[in-house]
């Protein structure tokens, strides 16, 4: 999957994600307005965990994206796994803010829910790193030889000589 495909297909994930979570949002601030509950620390975990339960979703997508894009066993792809992250560290900014804005009144648990973004924003990447970790550790490295060689590349030139040599061998014994 070429890199513009790939970025695409991220932002597709990530843009669902938003469009969910601020429905989400409104139905949770709803249930605590009904509970009046309003202006205690109960809003902003409640926010917080509609935002995480929300883009967990959104990563793991992103991560099964790139899993088809770098379709394993081949090597990774740093700029991607790069922008992974990038991406889901902007939306758990994004989505954060979102919910700051949803009541403009300044509340007791706005100051909560912003204490609480950076904390949410490393949830989330790392899930991701133990995804794109688990990855790493099942990829296949390639050993080189003590001339700076792959060891595929000696062991095909160890081959070729020895049918050189077998050759040589027979033609001397033949004849």
């Amino acid at each position: 999957m070429p890199g513009d495909a790939f970025e695409a297909t991220l932002a597709g994930v990530f843009q669902q994600s938003e469009q969910r979570l601020a429905s989400r949002l409104a139905l949770e601030k709803a249930r605590t307005e009904n509970l009046q509950a309003q202006d205690t620390r109960r809003l902003a975990f409640l926010l917080t965990e509609a935002i995480e339960e929300e883009l967990k979703p959104a990563v793991l997508g992103a991560l099964e994206t790139y899993d088809a894009a770098i379709n394993r066993p081949l090597s990774p792809n740093e700029s991607w796994e790069k922008l992974i992250r990038q991406r889901i560290g902007e939306t758990a900014d994004a989505s954060v803010k979102l919910a700051l804005a949803m009541d403009p009144a300044p509340h007791p648990w706005k100051p909560l829910l912003t204490e609480e973004a950076p904390k949410l924003r490393a949830r989330l990447l790392a899930l991701a790193d133990r995804h794109l970790a688990a990855l790493g550790k099942g990829r296949r490295r390639r050993r080189k030889s003590a001339i700076g060689l792959a060891d595929g590349l000696v062991w095909l030139l160890l081959l070729a000589a020895g049918v050189v040599v077998g050759a040589l061998g027979m033609r001397l014994l033949g004849g």
